[in-house]
């Protein structure tokens, strides 16, 4: 039975294997099937290569442009600019700012030399036109004008000492009443409510009941720790810190101007105003100096 098997095996299937196989050679080795083989191979090739180059184009890989520093220019500037570089600019939000001008770019996404892709989104914040309206808090419970300043500060209020009423009843720097644009301003005013724009000042009529003379000195030149410490020193009181646009660190700025004028004659528990700005102003003798 087995040798049957195998004479079967030799005579009728090993041959006709043989033959397939010589076919399939032959048939795989012509020029017919090489040519066609090579079309398909190649055409695969130029289908993928087309992909990633369409690709490429569309997510521009391996590209990116470094964004500038749009802040403190105006939004028609900053657009110019984006404009150049193939950017979109887009304004999400407005703050108001006490002594710029509206439309200036204040903070802006992404930040400052940072490398992003073509026709990218800048979102940018900016200076408001007009500023938000505050409600005054009222008088209740405290008439003390330099704890009322601190919380008008708070609001981004701006105060001024109008007049000094000496009144021997009624302790040092007692708020009588105050002015806003000329206009009094009463207790029973801010019980009903009063909104003022962000930014205003308001003048007071605060009480006196004597003291000491002091001469204002000079604190121009001096950083803002160094003419708080002076003028805590002489019994005086800081009133407002204005800040330009230059300041990001109150506690290393400058102070350029003052309020009153050095050699000026004031009465002691009377604030002084100083006006700041981050970098030493011109005309100061260096720190080393």
């Amino acid at each position: 039975m087995r040798e049957s098997l195998t004479a079967w095996w030799h005579e009728k299937v090993l041959p006709r294997v043989r033959a397939y196989w010589l076919e399939i050679r032959l048939f795989v080795s012509s020029l017919f099937f090489l040519k066609n083989f090579s079309s398909i191979v190649g055409a695969i090739l130029l289908v993928i290569g087309l992909i990633f180059m369409w690709l490429k184009c569309y997510t521009n890989h391996g590209q990116s442009v470094q964004v500038q520093d749009y802040t403190n220019m105006t939004v028609k500037e900053a657009k110019a600019k984006a404009r150049n570089r193939s950017f979109r600019v887009e304004v999400v939000d407005s703050i108001w700012k006490d002594g710029i001008e509206p439309n200036i770019v204040l903070e802006q996404t992404p930040k400052p030399f940072s490398r992003v892709k073509e026709k990218r989104t800048i979102y940018l914040t900016v200076t408001k036109n007009t500023a938000e309206e505050v409600l005054l808090p009222t008088l209740v419970g405290n008439y003390d004008y330099f704890q009322y300043q601190k919380k008008l500060i708070n609001k981004g209020i701006y105060t001024t000492i109008k007049e000094r009423v000496f009144d021997n009843k009624q302790a040092e720097n007692t708020i009588l009443y105050f002015f806003y644009k000329d206009e009094k301003i009463t207790e029973s005013d801010l019980k009903s409510g009063v909104r003022i724009p962000k930014g205003s000042t308001l003048e007071f009529v605060i009480t006196e009941r004597g003291g000491e003379l002091v001469e204002v000195p000079d604190f121009t030149c001096k950083q803002l720790s160094a003419a708080e410490f002076l003028i805590a020193t002489l019994d005086l009181n800081i009133g407002n810190i204005k800040a330009d646009v230059t300041v990001t660190d109150q506690s290393t700025a400058y102070v350029y101007n003052q309020k009153p004028d050095p050699g000026q004659t004031i009465r002691v528990g009377e604030q002084v105003d100083l006006y700041i700005t981050q970098d030493l102003p011109l005309g100061c003798p260096d720190e080393e100096q």
